[in-house]
């Protein structure tokens, strides 16, 4: 018969909490695993579990972009008078299309943040893509900025609390250097071989990677129509899937999730201000300066840079003034080129990665330029006609 480990205080429970949050975002939620690598009983993990369970916090795959042969092109947009009413459709067919991951608009004004996860070698091409969108007038205004790598970072466990379910940390205190080593860029990693498969597999990791192997399993056949054999799925993901394509498993604290049953995203509002925050043509000593004082926060969810630099950032709501005002400081030696963005929650979506344009028989990632204007030409018919009659209907 197994034996419960003995009760534990709040601190004690905290501190192994966290501990166990660490290991999640290295092997995934895998109980058995991280009850051996503890040395603690499985129920005893299982119960802790169960806290990051009532919080929301669900659970997800990192994808290494670089391995995949992708790059981050994130563009700061306003759409065009004729499009406005008709984003979500436009940035599904963009996901569909051309490899868009992420939308978030932002407050005040009807500024739109998209991210794309491209191809390396067709960044010249897809620039001149965007750029004949923005002459057919789906978008007023482009801005882009050019990133080598991105990483969602992994939660600090030990600073928050998760009985009361707030993060702890001083914010005065991240100001200080305190003897702290200079900051390194990490390193791009390099290009990694896969197949279809591979790719199915993660973004259904990337999407819930609570689910047991056999859920991922009819989700792939459900969704794509490919049969995986069990085995076969087991090995994928074992050696090519977790040693190649993923950073790790994040643990969203915001809790926002996705509901794969569903198909439909969950928000918690009012617990965070987000931030996106950009920063173009930065040298390589401002980078390493906002690398380590963005970097220095708790609640940075995601970050990026190359040529120019990217962050999203979560301020706990009741530390909205003292996290501007941090943020302000940190981005200093850039604020003429700079741009804080609040965004909107309820008007963002993270897609999947564009894994349908994967040529399996080539082996290689696909933008036939000419064909996607073709499809966005037919797309902008349809809203074109529809735009008269939805004019009708309000007005009446």
């Amino acid at each position: 018969m197994e034996v419960m480990d003995a009760p534990e205080n709040s601190h004690d429970l905290n501190r192994d909490i966290a501990a166990m949050v660490k290991l999640i975002t290295e092997v995934g939620p895998r109980i058995p695993e991280i009850a051996r690598r503890m040395g603690r009983h499985k129920e005893t993990v299982r119960y802790w579990y169960k806290k990051l369970e009532e919080r929301d916090f669900s659970i997800s795959a990192r994808i290494n972009h670089e391995a995949l042969g992708l790059r981050r092109v994130v563009m700061k947009v306003k759409f065009g008078k004729d499009y406005v009413d008709y984003v979500k459709p436009l940035m599904f067919a963009m996901n569909e299309l051309c490899y868009l991951v992420n939308y978030t608009k932002t407050l005040p004004e009807d500024v739109y943040v998209l991210e794309a996860s491209i191809p390396v070698d067709y960044t010249a091409e897809y620039v001149d893509f965007v750029e004949t969108l923005k002459q057919q007038g789906v978008f007023a205004s482009v801005e882009y900025y050019m990133l080598d790598w991105v990483r969602n970072k992994p939660m600090q466990a030990e600073l928050y609390d998760f009985e009361h379910g707030v993060w702890d940390f001083d914010l005065a205190a991240l100001s200080q250097d305190n003897g702290r080593a200079p900051y390194v860029e990490p390193p791009i990693s390099p290009r990694a071989k896969f197949d279809k498969i591979d790719l199915l597999i993660t973004k259904e990791l990337a999407a819930d990677a609570t689910r047991e192997l056999q859920e991922i399993q009819r989700a792939i056949k459900e969704n794509d129509g490919v049969d995986i054999n069990y085995k076969t799925l087991c090995w994928h993901l074992s050696e090519h899937v977790e040693k190649r394509l993923l950073k790790g498993y994040r643990i969203n604290w915001m809790g926002t999730s996705y509901d794969a049953a569903n198909k439909r995203g969950k928000q918690r509002q009012h617990s965070f201000l987000g931030m996106d925050i950009l920063a173009r043509g930065v040298r390589n000593d401002e980078k390493l300066q906002l690398l380590d004082k963005i970097g220095r926060l708790p609640t940075l969810w995601f970050e990026g840079a190359g040529s120019d630099y990217y962050a999203q950032v979560a301020i706990p709501s009741e530390s909205t003034v003292e996290g501007l005002q941090y943020l302000q400081t940190a981005m200093k030696s850039v604020s003429d080129r700079c741009s804080f963005l609040i965004a909107d929650q309820r008007e963002s979506i993270a897609f999947a990665i564009s894994y349908k344009l994967f040529d399996e028989a080539a082996k290689a990632w696909k933008f036939n330029r000419e064909e996607i204007l073709e499809k966005f030409e037919a797309l902008e018919a349809q809203i074109s006609e529809s735009a008269p009659r939805r004019a009708d209907t309000q007005t009446r």
